[in-house]
């Protein structure tokens, strides 16, 4: 009798845990085998994501991790097809207007020499535009693949500023518009100038974009500390505020006062923050924009005051040669 229960027991043992493997089995593999079939359809560009609860720790993890490796999949191929969609849309503009143009001179101005010098400045105009697109995708690529190369040179930023600012007056289409300076003299940076002055340039362009009636544009340069120093260009335009601000670096970003965002800037390729952006990581610097609605915005950079030293070694060979001599 004994023997009999004891075999009778053993095979519904058996049975139980036959059947509660095959529960816990499928509790596990069937979930894993959704994400497996949604993980599958991530290149062929379905980004959803099964969002089931599990009582497993571990799949919940992997769940959440796909997930959200999914949702930046999702953003980089919206973003890569709103950045092929405005670069074809801004090549194509330029390209129709200079072939509109270059068909007028040939079929009706040619002969008119007002009429061509015209026509003929629209087409130069556009192939600017061209230029300056396709530069700024070229150094916005080199930038984000880490290929730019950097020529540091220590120079007093004061000095420079006071040479380069000074330009933006002597432009026909801003001539109404000031830009002015005040730096504390005797600063020095150590950077990329060509690059650091591609930083200001768009600085200043992206404010006298945007600023207000008084048309004026202030560039202050000064000491935070002993150590560093700040550059700022202040505006006094309608302002971001705070919700978009966060994405004015992006690409084709700009703030519409009707609430619309993400569009392609007013002027210029729209590239510019971006590449503002790529700049200021290379060197390491600090940078930001404080902005208030209807007040205006600054936007900034901090940088550490490199070390003079008294004699560079070029200039001690140069005393010792000339002493010899």
């Amino acid at each position: 009798i004994l023997h009999s229960q004891l075999n009778l027991t053993a095979a519904i043992i058996i049975i139980i845990a036959f059947i509660m493997s095959i529960f816990f089995s499928n509790s596990i593999s069937k979930p894993i085998i959704k994400i497996s079939k949604a993980a599958l359809k991530l290149p062929k560009g379905e980004f959803d994501m099964p969002r089931e609860k599990h009582q497993f720790t571990e799949i919940k993890e992997l769940t959440q991790t796909l997930t959200t490796a999914s949702e930046e999949i999702a953003k980089t191929d919206d973003l890569r097809k709103e950045l092929m969609a405005n670069i074809s849309h801004d090549l194509r503009t330029p390209l129709t207007m200079i072939k509109a143009y270059a068909e007028m001179i040939r079929d009706l101005s040619g002969d008119n020499p007002e009429k061509r010098e015209k026509h003929l400045k629209v087409i130069i105009d556009e192939t600017d535009r061209l230029t300056s697109l396709v530069t700024d995708i070229l150094d916005l690529s080199k930038l984000q693949s880490g290929v730019a190369e950097m020529n540091y040179e220590t120079i007093d930023f004061s000095s420079h500023l006071a040479d380069i600012v000074p330009r933006f007056s002597l432009l026909d289409e801003i001539k109404d518009y000031k830009v002015l300076l005040n730096a504390e003299p005797g600063i020095m940076i150590r950077a990329d100038i060509t690059k650091i002055d591609q930083v200001v340039y768009n600085f200043i362009n992206n404010a006298l974009t945007y600023t207000g009636e008084d048309k004026t544009v202030r560039v202050n340069l000064y000491r935070c500390s002993e150590k560093s120093a700040r550059l700022e260009v202040c505006d006094s335009g309608i302002g971001i505020d705070a919700e978009n601000l966060k994405y004015i670096w992006d690409r084709y970003y700009r703030v519409k006062t009707s609430g619309e965002t993400h569009q392609r800037a007013k002027k210029g390729s729209g590239l510019g923050l971006s590449i503002v952006k790529g700049v200021l990581e290379m060197h390491k610097f600090r940078y930001g924009a404080d902005s208030a609605v209807g007040v205006g915005s600054t936007f900034w950079f901090e940088f550490d005051i490199p070390i003079q030293t008294d004699v560079s070694d070029e200039d001690k060979k140069a005393r010792k040669s000339k002493n010899k001599s």
